[in-house]
């Protein structure tokens, strides 16, 4: 067989392998209505919301659904809140929120449900019991506080007796982020320690100063746990660490909530000493999944799905490196 005939033979394989890949995902949709599926959540420019865009994508493929993604440069519950006003307007099947601020979003929220749109939410719940919280039909997401909880005890299992811990929190009066610290900071408590939460918002510049200058004036803090594993908190307070030489990984446990290249390579190097993971991805995918089987059949479970927290240390470092590097999934 000549060089062009074996060419033009792996050529036409292909062509029907891919012409029975398209022939085999048109059997399985056909029939099933493409319903729109509308992300209006407060996800930015962050690789944490690029897995949860990957994981929305794949949903909606596997589910045979039609999904809009939409999300901001930076944190806003004011532009959140308007990407869902607009969401409304586009009459989807199912819209995907995040509880973020429930006070605020509440009059948006039961528009939605009062012109018959379908909702759920997403890693951020609303904390208030069932009858009370915001109308929409199921939750999935971490129990952020039980994250800062988890959080604190990965710093007890290295240090039994902290003296003082602190929380760094990025975007305050974010109620998902709030619980967390709440879960972090009362744990330490009952351990003894004295604890405080500090506002540092999202420009690095500034953060670099105002963990410098904290280290400064309490010098007895042995115990920071992160709400971001980017150059929000972590990146960051690691880099001042390593330069002010505070002992990371010895006298300074260092905790974060998700999962980052370098928060993985602390872990390995001692440097760090734990991740809380929510695995958002699952929180991408899952309402695709539900979505399908509620706007067919009218059914969803009852309790919402808890994706954490989820514990990333030594004994699993390798298996999450895999997801977050080759799979990028983090």
């Amino acid at each position: 067989m000549t060089a062009n005939h074996a060419f033009a033979t792996l050529t036409a394989v292909a062509l029907v392998t891919a012409s029975a890949s398209a022939a085999s995902a048109a059997d399985r949709c056909d029939g099933k209505k493409p319903y729109l599926i509308y992300y209006a959540t407060h996800a930015i420019a962050e690789p944490v919301w690029a897995t949860v865009m990957k994981g929305a994508e794949q949903g909606a493929e596997d589910n045979c659904l039609r999904i809009k993604w939409t999300q901001d440069q930076k944190f806003s519950v004011e532009t959140t809140i308007n990407r869902m006003e607009t969401a409304i307007s586009e009459k989807p099947d199912l819209l995907v929120i995040t509880a973020t601020d429930p006070t605020a979003m509440r009059p948006t929220v039961e528009k939605a449900a009062d012109v018959g749109i379908p909702i759920i939410a997403i890693n951020v719940l609303d904390p208030a019991p069932k009858g009370q919280r915001l109308p929409y039909l199921i939750g999935i997401g971490a129990d952020l506080y039980q994250s800062g909880v988890a959080a604190a005890q990965q710093v007890l299992k290295k240090n039994p007796h902290p003296k003082h811990g602190v929380v760094p929190n990025h975007v305050p009066g974010h109620v998902g982020l709030e619980q967390m610290a709440k879960g972090f900071t009362d744990t330490l408590q009952k351990a003894g320690a004295t604890t405080e939460v500090i506002a540092i918002g999202t420009d690095t510049s500034q953060i670099t100063a105002t963990i410098s200058n904290y280290f400064l004036a309490h010098p007895d803090t042995d115990a920071l746990f992160c709400m971001n594993a980017g150059p929000f908190c972590f990146e960051t307070v690691l880099d001042v660490a390593r330069r002010e030489k505070l002992g990371a990984g010895d006298k300074l446990s260092l905790v974060t909530f998700d999962v980052s290249p370098a928060l993985l390579d602390a872990i390995g190097s001692g440097e760090a000493v734990a991740g809380i993971d929510q695995l958002m991805y699952l929180q991408g995918y899952l309402p695709a999944v539900l979505a399908r089987t509620y706007l067919d059949y009218g059914m969803m479970p009852e309790a919402d799905i808890v994706t954490g927290p989820a514990i990333i240390d030594k004994s699993n470092l390798d298996k999450v490196r895999h997801r977050l590097m080759e799979a990028g999934l983090n």
